[in-house]
């Protein structure tokens, strides 16, 4: 019916062109009619877009009715002189996006042999200007051809690229055991995973076409095609990988849900589908063909792996992995002994699937060995506990793929995990510490936890009853640091993806988790060793070497940046009569909690406390002058003046200290000379008479 509208419409416009009874000049033009006809020209360009009816069956038509049609309203608008001209540009850009690139150039022929025709049937002299006004149509449909031609290049290389993207996860998650490493010089990046997974998915296309070509050449056969099944986003799809044909009207990317045409019907229902004289409607209907053909005999055969591919936990089940179509132009080519061959070589394309994923396997496992055994070499050489965590935790998130990742310690005595190196995406939140039920079920069991929501664990039923302190995570995987028998922390791996995580991976995670047990225990004894060198035994304060080394770096400082620095000395007043009256273990108890007293006063992290000797205590303060200075001792001061001592259960008794303050560089530029003026200042304090404060004054 379309069709026939349009062949008459194109009849009468160009009889009413023929007759020249629609030509005027744009001075005879009524306003109203070059209003009307403008807005019905512009409306259908725009009706063209939104129908898309260059992408429809009568698309010929409708563009040779369009110019007709258009050139008869320019005719009639003004003829040469008409503002319709330049809707002719317009049309010619629709015509080449909407549809294909040589429309642009049919248009600007049709519309300027449309022209002549008129100019001729009215004598009408042919100037340099109408010359010229055609050369530009011709020019404006060259370039747009050339626009199309590279957006549809650039819209097919990125089509294959999302295509290649998305195998490569499909093969991620069926071959990869969710470990991949790169070069050693970068640990493990997305991008490089990526670019092995695609690889890997070209090389299987290669094959699959050598295949094909030799399968389709030998029986013969018109067409062969292979269907790989594949994920987009959650959902199962067809999508077609390899292809030999003698028509030259083969698609490069078909993507198809189960179910969908003949081909989609095979893998859906997972039974082979044989029409040995298809019906015409059903052979237009074949997706794989760019235009309909001629076919007679159609063949669809689902291909599945063979049991125990790749199957970790023993199962016999079979999976299916595409659906390999053949067709003939003729009817009834499909026989008994073209059946038994289309059978086997089903059978040799799921070996290629299945050889694929394997290999890609393999590369993983090499690629993993190689990144562990990086880790480890770094880790022979690394000593600092914060470095060593966060190594694990950049091997660990790389290694298998994730969306949060966190190294979490145990804490002095309690069974409590507290998250000290972390790693998510700008949505993951970082936990202060390891779950409750978690925590206490790797206390217990000392195992691995490879976990996804909706699994009822019986080792784990408090957690499952919990579920939703998981927030977005679907599924993660936990392995503890051991140390012999003893627990040191854990590595964990959350993915808001399910079952993200294989045996292989927990293996894989579990070495990794070893080799940080190892480190993390070296880590832990040189901190120790470094503690009993720098700290003082009794009160937990950095020692009297310490403060020396620290305070020459403090002064370094605050030289280099223009800084000042306060240095405070502190005495604790009538120490050696305390000893004689309450006995050595109570003076020791009194300078603990004296120096508890002093870095519970002082800024955290900043300021450095040390035991000088004996009684004695030392405050550097960098970046405060010498009234900062004076204000924060005043403050120690009466902190340890308030507090009360109870001895034996019955009896209170107060301490006091005397201090003495001085300040760089306004006091002193020398650590030597600094040290000797802050000395200086708690002398002429014990000297007024004990529990006060005093700062060094050159005049004494």
């Amino acid at each position: 019916m379309v069709k026939w509208l349009a062949l008459c419409g194109i009849a009468a416009s160009l009889l009413l062109a023929g007759s020249g009874v629609c030509i005027r000049q744009l001075e005879d033009v009524p306003a109203y009619w070059l209003v009307v006809s403008s807005v019905a020209a512009f409306t259908w360009l725009f009706l063209l877009i939104r129908l898309r009816c260059f992408s429809q069956p009568h698309r010929l038509l409708v563009l040779v009715g369009t110019v007709v049609g258009f050139n008869l309203l320019a005719q009639s608008t003004g003829g040469e002189q008409s503002p319709l001209i330049f809707g002719l540009f317009l049309l010619m850009g629709i015509a080449a996006w909407e549809g294909e690139a040589k429309y642009g150039y049919l248009v600007a022929l049709l519309f300027s042999g449309l022209e002549a025709f008129y100019l001729r049937k009215e004598d009408a002299p042919q100037g340099l200007a109408l010359y010229l006004r055609w050369a530009a149509y011709l020019v404006s449909a060259a370039f747009l051809a050339r626009v199309v031609k590279t957006r549809r290049e650039k819209e097919q290389l990125n089509s294959r690229l999302e295509s290649l993207k998305n195998d490569a996860v499909r093969l991620a998650s069926e071959a990869e055991p969710s470990s991949f490493n790169v070069p050693k010089d970068k640990l493990l990046m997305e991008e490089s995973r990526l670019s092995a997974r695609v690889g890997t998915v070209m090389e299987l296309e290669e094959a699959l076409d050598r295949q094909l070509a030799l399968f389709q050449k030998s029986i013969p056969l018109h067409t062969a095609v292979f269907f790989l099944l594949t994920t987009i986003g959650d959902k199962k799809v067809l999508r077609l990988r390899a292809s030999s044909s003698f028509s030259q009207d083969i698609a490069s990317d078909v993507t198809l849900l189960p179910g969908e045409t003949l081909v989609g019907l095979s893998a859906r229902e997972g039974r082979r589908i044989l029409l040995n004289d298809i019906a015409p409607e059903s052979a237009r209907a074949l997706p794989y063909y760019l235009k309909p053909h001629s076919i007679g005999s159609f063949l669809a055969q689902p291909i599945q792996l063979k049991p125990g591919h790749l199957d970790e936990e023993g199962g016999e089940e079979r999976e299916w992995v595409g659906v390999l179509v053949v067709d003939h132009e003729k009817p009834g080519c499909f026989q008994e002994r073209e059946l038994a061959l289309v059978e086997r070589f089903s059978e040799t394309l799921a070996e290629t699937v299945q050889n694929s994923r394997i290999l890609h396997f393999s590369r993983t496992k090499t690629r993993n060995l190689h990144a562990l055994y990086e880790v480890s070499n770094s880790f022979s050489t690394l000593l600092d506990l914060d470095q060593v965590l966060k190594t694990a935790l950049a091997t660990a998130k790389d290694i298998s793929p994730c969306d949060s990742a966190y190294v979490a310690l145990t804490e002095g005595d309690t069974h409590q995990f507290s998250v000290r190196a972390w790693w998510g995406h700008a949505k993951a939140e970082k936990p202060p510490y390891l779950e409750e039920e978690l925590a206490a079920w790797i206390w217990e069991n000392k195992k691995p936890i490879r976990y996804t929501r909706g699994q009822r664990e019986k080792n784990l039923a408090v957690f499952t009853k919990k579920e939703s302190m998981l927030g977005s995570i679907q599924s993660f995987l936990m392995v503890p640091l051991l140390a012999g028998e003893n627990i040191l922390g854990v590595i964990r791996l959350n993915s808001q993806k399910p079952a993200t995580y294989q045996a292989y991976d927990q293996d894989v995670l579990t070495t990794l988790a070893n080799q940080t047990a190892m480190a993390v225990e070296n880590a832990l004894m040189v901190r120790q060793i470094h503690e009993m060198a720098t700290r003082d035994g009794l009160t937990g304060v950095y020692n009297h070497r310490y403060f020396q080394e620290k305070l020459a770096e403090e002064l370094a400082k605050a030289e280099r940046y223009n800084k000042d620095l306060s240095l405070i000395l502190l005495d604790v007043d009538h120490f050696k009569k305390f000893n004689d009256s309450y006995g050595h273990q109570e003076g020791d108890k009194v300078l603990k909690v004296v120096s508890e007293i002093i870095r519970g006063t002082v800024r955290a992290k900043i300021d450095t406390v040390a035991r000088y000797g004996g009684e004695e205590f030392a405050v550097i303060l960098p970046e405060s002058d010498g009234n900062l200075g004076r204000e924060l001792a005043e403050r120690v001061r009466k902190n340890i003046e308030g507090y009360l001592f109870e001895n034996n259960g019955k009896t209170l008794y107060r301490v006091t200290v005397s201090m003495g303050v001085a300040s760089y560089p306004f006091d002193a530029r020398e650590q030597k000379v600094l040290i000797q003026y802050a000395d200086q200042a708690l002398y002429e304090a014990k000297k007024a008479g004990r529990n006060r404060v005093k700062w060094f004054s050159a005049s004494g």
